[in-house]
């Protein structure tokens, strides 16, 4: 009895050790980046399964603008896969990249946008 008692304190231990690491820092945002609009272009490449994908960056007067790095994050919460790229800017404000999918259907897609030391993420992005 003392033996599984042992075991059940030495799990709980554990649990609340790896329970109590150090959690992710939240990144945040600035005016620049909150004043962007982020259109989103996807469109299947002659690959299977492959999407390549280019993303458009304006102010609020309708300027292109640049940021950092953009990045794009996709999901398919149905089948628990998840996808990720870098996309590489080819003029200004426009940012272009590929991603191999692990299969066809419906992805949340998510625009990550960094400038210096801020980010934002962008759900929901339009479609064009």
């Amino acid at each position: 009895m003392k033996i599984i008692n042992s075991l059940i304190i030495l799990l709980l231990a554990v649990t609340i050790f790896y329970g109590c690491g150090k959690s992710e820092e939240t990144a945040v945002s600035n005016k620049y980046l909150d004043n962007i609009n982020v259109t989103l272009s996807d469109q299947p490449t002659s690959k299977d399964s492959e999407h390549s994908y280019e993303v458009t960056l304006k102010n609020n007067e309708n300027e292109l603008v640049n940021v950092d790095s953009v990045e794009i994050i996709l999901k398919m919460k149905s089948m628990n896969h998840k996808a990720d790229g870098k996309l590489k800017r080819v003029s200004k404000g426009v940012y272009k990249g590929k991603v191999k999918l692990p299969m066809d259907g419906s992805w949340d897609k998510t625009i990550v946008l960094k400038q210096e030391k801020f980010v934002r993420k962008v759900n929901g992005v339009t479609l064009k």
